[in-house]
């Protein structure tokens, strides 16, 4: 009886084993349902590409405007229309598209949690929800001018976006609620510079951080403290041998994107070539190491001068973060575009970074964003990139930088692709 029980007990555990976190292996399964979505930027669509096998399973359009902006006479009945005021001058105004005929998705942000997926309409002027579990459309919200990155606070199921003016003047970063499954505006941040770009919200920490691709400063907001000019947020230099002040704009570094793993915080910074007055010099592209309740600078590691370092993300299972490399011309030289691996460590008050690996390629077109995927089918997990030029996605193994694969999602355009996020269904653990 002892032995029948224990091949029982044997066929359960082993059955359990084969459905860890309640996925089944693909064959048995009929399919993946785990994929990365990547705006399609010039031709105002989303790829839902399949993350196994890199094959397009849906293409989803952003148009939302089917809205006849002439028909609104006013300014007020034009943006609520999610259109824009032109004034022609000379006393004449019209209500237009914003953008024309494109929206421009840019940037992809996943709600693994909750079941959701939004993009930014650079052009269209407003974000848009959708549905992992369909891709079907569920709300847009009209922000104004080039809507750009996105972090997601997904236990409040709030959304943070940053917007572009590099022309002098302030753009908030909004923060939209989607609780009640609609976006809705909560609070507008003043973070003082122009043009403000990478976005990252830290859930143990509850801030928000923001940098600017025109000024060398960070931004640190608290959404659950009072807003006041220079205190919340607070604003940090991330450049102070050139200016500490401000007042006195500097865009040596030329920030782009945040990734952090609490409490250490990792901006990649484009840099190349920089003038200034007389001035002339030539600045490694660059991740600069941060940490996060301080905002003491711990660490820089270098790359080439015309590396460009874009997008990045950090695994959470290891002590490494992932960079794409955008590359191209420059003055006095060139580098090809790829991908890089950095370890990073912290003993005590010594802090480094060192390359893992680093994949490039004259064939890759300008590589932009970057996501981390791990399938909970596989103890493995992927990093995947997109070329703004070229149009393809790309797959490396993480452990290695090996490019595993490649798809061109769009063969048209100037800048032919964006952002990228993954979708990883939620796993059941094995129960009792």
């Amino acid at each position: 009886m002892a032995k029948y029980l224990l091949i029982i007990l044997s066929l359960f555990l082993l059955a359990c084993e084969k459905d860890v976190l309640g996925c089944a292996d693909e064959d048995e399964q009929g399919e993946n349902n785990s994929f990365v979505i990547v705006s399609l930027q010039d031709t105002d669509a989303i790829a839902i590409v399949g993350a196994n096998n890199l094959e397009v399973e849906q293409q989803v359009s952003v148009d939302l405007n089917n809205t006849d902006c002439l028909e609104f006479l006013n300014e007020m009945d034009c943006e609520m229309g999610g259109c824009m005021w032109h004034d022609m001058g000379d006393g004449m105004t019209h209500c237009m598209a914003m953008g024309g005929a494109m929206n421009s998705p840019h940037d992809i942000a996943v709600d693994n949690t909750n079941g959701y997926w939004f993009t930014t309409a650079m052009s269209g002027g407003y974000v848009s929800m959708y549905s992992s579990e369909t891709n079907d459309f569920l709300s847009s919200f009209t922000i104004g001018h080039m809507p750009a990155l996105m972090a997601l606070d997904e236990v409040n199921r709030l959304i943070y976006i940053s917007r572009g003016m590099p022309n002098g003047i302030s753009m908030p970063i909004y923060e939209l609620s989607y609780e009640s499954g609609m976006l809705v505006e909560v609070e507008q941040w003043d973070v003082q510079f122009d043009y403000a770009h990478g976005i990252y919200f830290d859930e143990i920490s509850g801030n928000v951080y923001v940098v600017s691709k025109t000024n060398d400063f960070i931004a640190k907001i608290d959404p659950n403290a009072i807003q006041e000019p220079f205190i919340n947020p607070i604003i940090v230099s991330m450049d102070e041998s050139i200016s500490d002040n401000f007042s006195i704009p500097v865009n040596r570094l030329r920030p782009i994107k945040i990734s952090a793993k609490y409490p250490y915080m990792f901006i990649s910074c484009s840099a190349g070539e920089w003038s200034a007055d007389e001035i002339y010099d030539e600045i490694s592209g660059q991740v600069q190491m941060w940490h996060m309740e301080d905002m003491n600078l711990l660490d820089i590691y270098e790359f080439e001068t015309y590396s460009r370092p874009w997008h990045i993300e950090v695994s959470s299972v290891e002590n490494k973060f992932f960079v794409s490399l955008s590359g191209g011309d420059g003055t006095n030289g060139s580098s090809d575009s790829g991908v890089a691996c950095i370890e990073y460590s912290a003993i005590g008050t010594q802090y480094s970074m060192s390359e893992s690996w680093i994949t490039t390629s004259p064939e890759y077109g300008a590589l932009h964003g970057i996501t981390v995927h791990s399938d909970c089918c596989d103890e493995n997990y992927y990093v995947y990139s997109t070329g703004r030029t070229d149009g393809n996605i790309y797959k490396f193994d993480a452990q290695t930088g090996e490019q595993l694969g490649s798809l061109n999602l769009v063969s048209s355009g100037n800048i032919r692709t964006g952002g990228i996020d993954s979708f990883i269904p939620l796993c059941d653990s094995c129960s009792d």
